[in-house]
């Protein structure tokens, strides 16, 4: 009997389990984070369509200036910088004001929300999320434009595929017509952020070194400029007294800001003050904020380690830099816990950008 010489065909290779599918598709199903992210836009949204008139009316105090101007006038006064925001309001309408603000902080909430993938993630972003809404979202502010200003720049990085190009451009372009037109400090950012992202990823000496040169500085600078930089503290607490208003976290420079020497105490011990409350102020407000500030440190320390493991990475160093840079400037003038906590969640999104690069970074098929 003849044998056969054929060759048997290859075994098929086995398919595996749909339940390990993996890849950019998984990515994309929707997880019990996404639902809570929806029911968050949700909840504010109620809030702010039906409930918004019971919130504390200090939350509002700035909107209220705002609206003054937009309604009575004042506007042409462009070395104001409510009177310039009352002007780019005036293009919405005070009308379609209050729509504007809730569907563009809408928005913004989607852009924190984005990309959870476990419950020490979401709830490190709700300790942001939540004095962001209280303090920015319920009444159009200068705060309004931050936010908006800030979807545009981690828009790429938290909806796509990086592009730096449009990240940068994006940065340096808003922070240059918002810091000539609207806040001048937001110059100073622009400045501080060069700075701290050279030294981003170099040893801790150059740190040191760079300290001492900005003292150096300091002291050299003129008095006037020193006062024009760290007066505007005790000028909003004075006439926060002389209106009557109560805020107990308020505090002044222990020092003349005139001086160099007295700069850098008022720095140090408003640093203190900001960074870590509990030392000055025992309620559980400061006690959420000193969690709030700790998941904040924690997110920045990550960021740098994260470098340091991958320099060629994009976002730890340029968020990282650029949220920073903020708090090295509010530092200087800030007058109480409650307008550092409102300037500093404004740009949280900064911190949402890292925390998003980073958990793209981890999914299996996407290079970054």
């Amino acid at each position: 009997m003849p044998m056969s010489h054929a060759i048997p065909a290859p075994a098929a290779p086995a398919r595996a389990p749909a339940t390990t599918t993996t890849g950019r598709r998984g990515t994309r199903r929707f997880n019990q984070y996404s639902v809570a992210g929806v029911l968050i836009v949700f909840v504010y949204v109620i809030i702010y369509a039906y409930f918004r008139e019971m919130l504390p009316e200090k939350w509002s105090v700035d909107s209220a200036k705002i609206l003054e101007i937009l309604n009575y006038g004042g506007t042409d006064e462009m070395d104001n910088s409510f009177a310039v925001t009352a002007a780019l309001f005036s293009i919405i309408g005070s009308d379609n004001l209050d729509v504007f603000t809730c569907i563009s902080s809408s928005i913004f909430l989607f852009f924190a929300t984005r990309n959870i993938r476990r419950a020490g993630d979401f709830f490190s972003r709700l300790l942001l999320i939540a004095p962001c809404i209280m303090l920015n979202m319920f009444a159009p502010s200068k705060e309004t434009v931050v936010l908006i200003m800030t979807m545009c720049i981690t828009v790429t990085t938290i909806y796509f595929r990086t592009s730096r190009f449009l990240t940068v451009g994006a940065f340096l372009g808003l922070y240059a017509i918002y810091g000539v037109f609207v806040r001048n400090y937001y110059l100073l950012i622009v400045g501080a952020f060069f700075a701290v992202h050279y030294l981003w990823q170099r040893p801790l000496k150059y740190h040191f070194l760079a300290a001492i040169l900005a003292a150096g500085a300091i002291m050299a600078a003129p008095s006037n400029i020193l006062q024009t930089l760290q007066s505007p503290r005790d000028t909003s607490n004075a006439y926060a007294e002389q209106i009557g208003s109560d805020n107990r976290t308020a505090f002044t420079n222990i020092a003349s800001p005139a001086t160099g020497p007295g700069f850098l105490v008022n720095y140090v011990y408003a640093a203190t003050v900001l960074i870590t409350p509990v030392l000055y102020f025992q309620t559980p407000s400061d006690a959420f904020m000193q969690l709030m500030i700790a998941a904040m440190l924690i997110i920045l320390y990550k960021a740098r380690r994260w470098s340091k493991r991958d320099p060629t990475q994009f976002e730890p160093r340029f968020f990282g830099s650029l949220f920073v840079a903020h708090i090295l400037v509010q530092l200087i003038f800030e007058p109480d816990l409650g307008s550092f906590t409102r300037h500093l969640t404004s740009v949280m999104l900064y911190l949402i950008a890292i925390k998003v690069a980073g958990n793209k970074r981890l999914i299996p098929g996407i290079q970054r």
